[in-house]
């Protein structure tokens, strides 16, 4: 079982979470605290999540994603994810979580795209 590192950048144009390891059951409540931390600190930004050397994320984590999509957007900000690897990109289009969550090919990609007015919850 590979252990889950979260390391935060605070930029300009938004809040990066790089995720390193693997998000399961053992590490969802790491995944779920770092996520609402970012977000209660900086509530109205865009929440980036960069899944560059993320190795595997199950249902828990694909839960977690949803509740950090609902607590962004209640926020008033919003969340992207980033660099995720075709393994991780196809869970993500399988389950649909694409398209409640924008997919950007690099974390760059991910700040500058002009924010969604989805209206996805």
């Amino acid at each position: 079982m590979a252990a889950l590192k979260i390391t935060r950048r605070d930029r300009d144009d938004g809040v990066v979470l790089a995720l390193s390891g693997e998000v399961d059951m053992a590490t969802e409540v790491q995944f779920h605290q770092a996520v609402r931390a970012a977000v209660d600190a900086r509530p109205q930004e865009r929440l980036v999540l960069d899944f560059t050397r993320l190795a595997f994320i199950d249902s828990s984590g694909l839960r977690v994603l949803i509740q950090a999509h609902k607590a962004a957007k209640g926020a008033g900000g919003s969340l992207a994810i980033a660099a995720a690897s075709e393994r991780i990109a196809r869970i993500l289009h399988v389950t649909a979580i694409d398209t409640r969550i924008a997919v950007f090919p690099t974390v760059e990609a991910a700040l500058s795209a002009p924010r969604q007015s989805s209206s996805a919850s």
